[in-house]
């Protein structure tokens, strides 16, 4: 992870150098039970939740999320803007 602040707001990427996400899955892949490894059994792997509430939760509060993916190489780029400071918020 690499967190980066500055005038035009908060950057975090995650990067993997694991297989890409399939091209069949990119389209829906912060959907709600969207798995890109259907092989595995949801014993041993996950629901298809995680990506769906960090886009949840970045939507909420006015930021975007964004993926790249090629073979070795997915990167996930959440962006916040600038936080507004209110003087009744001190």
């Amino acid at each position: 992870m690499r967190p980066a602040a500055d005038n035009q707001g908060t950057r975090l990427t995650v990067a993997d150098d694991g297989p890409c996400v399939p091209e069949q899955v990119r389209r829906e892949v912060f959907g709600r039970f969207v798995r890109g490894d259907h092989s595995r059994s949801r014993a041993a792997g996950g629901n298809g939740l995680g990506l769906a509430i960090v886009e949840a939760v970045v939507t909420a509060h006015g930021g975007q999320i964004m993926m790249n993916s090629r073979p070795g190489h997915t990167q996930f780029t959440v962006h916040f803007p600038p936080a507004s400071c209110d003087s009744e918020d001190r």
